[in-house]
This record gives structure tokens, sequence and C-alpha cells, in this order.
């Protein structure tokens, strides 16, 4: 139905939306969708985030380069406790913020299409406020409660380098968070828990909120096909990302 017949026919419009609502995908398929597709970027992306961890926190002049620290945390640890050391908590951390941060977002923004068609307006008609603020919501949700999953991953990626008399050895983030809630006591599992919801909140802002409005301007500019559908909308999708990235 056209954005005219709904203005001019408003009872059709509510029917359209209540049959859209219904047919509207549950929010823990949403998160779960996010949680599996999380894992699959974690696996290819966890590497260079012990890089990163090892690299930051290792005295200056231990590691030559990225390239350099990546050979010799696989000489001293190997694959499953080198390189991938704590990848069962970067896995944790999708289904905890991953799945929180991308499910909760997709939720609010259909259901704000939703509202747009019964109040008869174009669907697309959201504006980029609103947009930055449903980023915020489902960024902070996600971080605080992905917490746990961050400080397991943190110290998952970084045991490795500290002498073997201090290391603590986690075998998985079961038993990081197990250990850490034994020894240190519940609460101390969201430590840093304020720096890292602030951090997410701004973070989702960006690169939510800023992709969904780039993707609807870039569907207007006919430069990816009839509503950006060219490809499947990916080269339009990817374009999106890069400029949220960025401003991220």
């Amino acid at each position: 139905m056209s954005l005219v017949s709904k203005q001019q026919n408003p009872a059709a419009a509510v029917r359209e939306a209540a049959q859209a609502q219904a047919s509207a995908m549950p929010l823990p398929y949403r998160m779960v969708l996010a949680a599996v597709s999380g894992m699959g970027a974690a696996t290819a992306c966890h590497p260079l985030d012990v890089i990163r961890v090892q690299m930051q926190t290792s005295a200056v002049g231990t590691y030559k380069n990225t390239v350099d620290a990546a050979i010799q945390i696989y000489r001293n640890a190997g694959l499953a406790n080198g390189i991938y050391a704590g990848i069962s908590a970067a896995y944790l951390r999708q289904w905890m913020y991953g799945s929180f941060r991308i499910g909760v977002y997709s939720y609010l923004f259909e259901h704000a299409q939703i509202e747009n068609e019964k109040a008869g307006r174009n669907k697309n008609d959201i504006s980029f406020a609103k947009k930055l603020s449903m980023g915020c919501i489902s960024g902070s949700i996600g971080s605080f409660v992905g917490t746990p999953s961050e400080l397991s991953l943190v110290r998952m990626s970084a045991d490795s380098k500290l002498p073997p008399a201090e290391r603590r050895g986690y075998t998985n983030v079961i038993d990081c968070l197990f250990r850490i809630t034994k020894e240190e006591g519940f609460t101390k599992l969201w430590r840093g828990a304020t720096p890292t919801v602030a951090r997410a909140t701004l973070l989702s802002a960006c690169q939510l909120g800023i992709t969904s409005e780039v993707k609807g301007k870039l569907a207007k500019s006919g430069y990816f096909g009839e509503n950006g559908q060219m490809y499947h909308g990916i080269p339009m999708l990817f374009c999106a990302t890069l400029c949220s990235s960025f401003c991220a």
C-alpha cells in the first residue's frame, strides 16, 4: 500500500501494521542470530584481540610489530593457549553482549517502523536522534550484561604473558567466572563496568545509529540499485558499516 493510500485510509494502514507486527521476528530469535553471527566474527578476529592485548600490556620493546608479536605468542604458548587464548570467553561475550546489542536494536527499530505504519507515515521515517538513542539503549544493556565475559576475555587473553608462577591458568571461561566469584566475590565480575558501559553506549549509538541512517541515504541515492538491493544489499551495507566504524 502506498503512503498516500495509507493516509487516505487509516484503518487499512493499522491493519497492515498489525500484520507486520504479527509477522515480526521475536526478540529471542534476533538475539540468537546476533550471537551466532558474532561467534563467526570472533573466530576470525580473536587472534588480533589477543595480539592487541599482549602488545598493550607488555613492556616496551617486547614485540617489534604485530607479526613479531603473533610469532612470539605462538612459539611461547601455541595455538589454543596462545593465539586463541580466551576464545571461549569471546564466544560467551557474543551471547551476552552481542546478542543484546544487535537483537535489542533491531527489535526497537522494527517496532518504530510498525508505529510509523500505524500512524500512516513512511515506515522508515525514523529520526537520526531516535536511531542514536536506540543504539545507546541496546549498547548499554548489552555491555552491562556482558561485563563478566569482557573481564574473562581480558584475563584469559593476557594470562600467558605473566610469569609462570603468576599465571592463573584458567581452563575455560566457566572456570574463569567461577574462580573470580569464589576468590574475589560475585560483584567483582562487574569490575570496570562503568567505563565498559559508557564506551559501549557511545560505540553502539555510532555504529548502529549511523549505519541505519547511512543505509537509508544510500538506498535513496540510486547507486546501489532499487532500494539498495543490488547484490542483495551487501555493497550498501558494507559502505554504511564502513562509515559508521570510522565515526565510532
